[in-house]
């Protein structure tokens, strides 16, 4: 009797196993219409396809590029990292602040140093950014001053880490990246997307996933180069150029939504429509032909005037007038991934007010205010991106 009562357990214990197996590796069930070809064409995309053209630019343009590149190097690293603002911040805040050190810095570094730099620095930085901020599961979105990592990662940051390994791979024309990129983006598969689908982070302490998708944190082609790795279907990525389209705001205000919630199926907005959040968007939707047409005109609409305010409400009305060079460098990234050329040409010019050309300012060469001395890494780094072409 008694074997026959720990049989039956067992049995039990091994089909719930099976069971609870089964269901964790199952695909969330989604329906798209289509594939459209440029979705298809993405999924036999190869490293070399990464690799961007340059040219576009003056002397004068490289000229300042130069001197921001020296900026950041000189003012912006601390112990082979970048650091988040010139100045130091003793308080703890809920955002990075002073010499915290943010992953997407790292990523955005390693993506100039991985189209632009020799294969020694770029393996050095990128080193350096494995050790800073990679914790066995992904790359913690943010270290403190003091060392301590963050439990979370931001998805995006990972993907712009991946992104440059390729463009590493690609234009070193190596395979000293193949290994990392196969046991990252694995890693990152299984606990940076809800079967599949790009979700905003991972809390790695928690084991707990987040239920929503940042627009501006979709990266397709980065993603299609993962799905391909990985054999995951193409439909998963036509789903979410889906739900980025889908996110338009209007014709009248052509920017888009911050979030989207896979539970809900609803898109969801802080009390404004972030600028960089939707510039974001378009870039990425550009870069793969499906930026909506009213969208790049709003684009190329102020950046004309110089009025790319940082933040709008959902009418389209500006809550604040200020306004960052990160949201002209961006800018002239969709000129590029559109070849517009009037764009990244206009982009550019105004994006040059920003930068710091007094010899005798600390800010030399570098984008900040000359006078508080406060300066964002995230600008600096979108500007030597955008200056790069």
């Amino acid at each position: 009797m008694k074997k026959r009562i720990m049989l039956l357990i067992i049995v039990v214990l091994v089909g719930a196993g099976g069971f609870f197996f089964w269901h964790s590796n199952q695909k969330t069930t989604i329906e798209v219409p289509s594939i459209d070809e440029g979705v298809k064409n993405m999924m036999t995309s190869k490293p070399e396809d990464f690799l961007l053209t340059f040219g576009r630019s003056n002397e004068e343009i490289q000229n300042r590029r130069s001197l921001l590149k020296t900026f950041i190097q000189q003012k912006l690293m601390k112990d082979g990292n970048i650091i988040t603002n010139y100045l130091p911040n003793e308080e703890q805040q809920n955002v990075a602040t002073g010499h915290d050190l943010l992953s997407e810095s790292a990523g955005l570094y390693l993506l100039d140093l991985a189209a632009k730099d020799t294969k020694g620095r770029f393996d050095v930085f990128y080193k350096r950014t494995v050790d800073t901020f990679y914790d066995g599961t992904q790359f913690s979105y943010r270290v403190t001053d003091k060392g301590v990592k963050y439990d979370v990662n931001a998805s995006l940051d990972d993907l712009r880490i991946f992104r440059a390994l390729i463009i590493a791979k690609a234009n070193f024309d190596t395979t000293d990246y193949d290994e990392d990129i196969q046991d990252f983006t694995e890693k990152f598969i299984q606990h940076s997307t809800n079967d599949g689908l790009l979700i905003d982070f991972y809390d790695v302490k928690n084991d707990e996933k987040s239920q929503e998708i940042s627009l501006f944190y979709l990266d397709y082609r980065t993603l299609s180069y993962l799905y391909q790795l990985h054999d995951i279907d193409a439909k998963y990525l036509q789903y979410q150029v889906n739900i980025a389209k889908n996110g338009y705001i209007s014709d009248e205000f052509p920017l888009y939504h911050q979030r989207y919630s896979y539970k809900s199926e609803k898109y969801l907005d802080g009390d404004n429509i972030n600028i960089i959040e939707s510039l974001l968007t378009i870039r990425y939707l550009a870069e793969i032909g499906e930026a909506d047409p009213n969208s790049l005109e709003f684009v190329k609409e102020h950046v004309a005037k110089g009025t790319l305010f940082n933040a709008y409400d959902l009418n389209g009305n500006p809550v604040d007038k200020n306004q960052s060079a990160a949201s002209y460098a961006i800018a002239a990234l969709i000129g590029y991934f559109t070849n517009d050329d009037e764009l990244y040409t206009q982009a550019l010019s105004v994006l040059e007010n920003f930068q710091t050309m007094d010899a005798t300012n600390v800010l030399y060469g570098g984008i900040g205010d000359p006078l508080t001395k406060e300066v964002y890494s995230f600008n600096n780094l979108m500007a030597l991106l955008a200056y790069g072409f």
